[in-house]
């Protein structure tokens, strides 16, 4: 229970850190909110692209996809995810920005960053195999299906066109479409090259976690708390509640058990932040749903590690 409890706050724990840190950033004035918006803007278009190209690049999709059925599962659970982050944001709350923030919180989890961690804790290092090609595979998607969610809320358009448009010019999936062509093609990139990408992707966390912190409103929280409320609840209780039972009744355990308990019970993706500032949503409540999701993952996936290791189903 304890080693468990210990991998939760490991994960969690930096990342509420730099969010502090941002906080106090901007308390001593080095930098104010405004001006972090430039910042909000490169790491969309450029650190989180970079990230996510990276994942894809490093996994190995054309030998192991074949091993990766269960994920069917997940990606028709996606479609519904994808119709209720439409539909019920927009019934529910009038402000539209506001809306596709809430939308894109509700089926965009913070799979990468968690997933790999939790793995090898609980498989060891070399155990997050499944879960980095699952995530490979299902992070694409959902950056498309965030876009498409983002939009339809901000704008209430469903004009095919516009939607296309809006999904290519995402920096995420022009990051995904790159990388795959580089694995169908079997092209290497140079190591010199490739250096520098990796180092452009390992400070990505740290900028937007830094950069959430910066922006982060708490007086702006008090006045979202209803929203905030039901929202987290949908994302970290009645989601993982719904969904994780289904999967071990479908048969599902042990390495892909662990993927599907990230899928759907990590907390709302730090990427989402940036992308909802850069496509004109409500920046201020996506920080505060990612703030208020992260710290409830703590408790959250502690229980739910525990139970499915309790049970002898991961």
């Amino acid at each position: 229970m304890f080693e468990n409890f210990m991998t939760a706050l490991r994960v969690v724990f930096p990342l509420a850190a730099l969010m502090g840190i941002g906080a106090l950033v901007r308390k001593g004035g080095l930098i104010d909110r405004p001006s972090m918006r430039k910042v909000d803007v490169l790491s969309f278009r450029l650190f989180m692209p970079t990230l996510l190209f990276k994942n894809i690049y490093e996994s190995d999709l054309l030998h192991h996809s074949g091993g990766l059925g269960f994920v069917y599962i997940p990606i028709c659970m996606l479609l519904l995810f994808f119709v209720a982050g439409v539909y019920l944001p927009r019934r529910l709350i009038k402000n539209s920005a506001s809306a596709a923030s809430v939308g894109q919180a509700l089926i965009r989890p913070n799979f990468i960053l968690f997933g790999i961690a939790v793995a090898e804790s609980m498989f060891g290092e070399g155990g997050a195999g499944t879960v980095a090609l699952f995530g490979a595979l299902i992070v694409p998607l959902i950056n498309v299906f965030s876009t498409m969610v983002l939009e339809l809320n901000r704008s209430g358009s469903a004009d095919p066109k516009k939607l296309l448009i809006s999904v290519l010019k995402n920096p995420m999936i022009i990051a995904t479409l790159l990388a795959l062509t580089l694995l169908a093609l079997r092209i290497q990139i140079p190591d010199l090259i490739y250096t520098v990408i990796k180092d452009l992707a390992g400070v990505t966390t740290t900028i937007a976690f830094v950069s959430l912190g910066v922006s982060l409103d708490l007086g702006q929280a008090q006045s979202n708390r209803r929203i905030l409320t039901w929202a987290v609840l949908a994302r970290m209780v009645l989601i993982p509640l719904i969904f994780l039972p289904l999967s071990v009744a479908l048969g599902f355990r042990n390495e892909p058990l662990c993927a599907l308990m990230i899928f759907f019970g990590a907390p709302t993706a730090v990427a989402s932040y940036p992308m909802a500032v850069a496509m004109d949503a409500d920046g201020p409540l996506a920080g505060q749903l990612v703030c208020c999701t992260t710290v409830v993952s703590i408790f959250t996936i502690f229980c739910w590690t525990f139970l499915l290791r309790t049970l002898g189903l991961m």
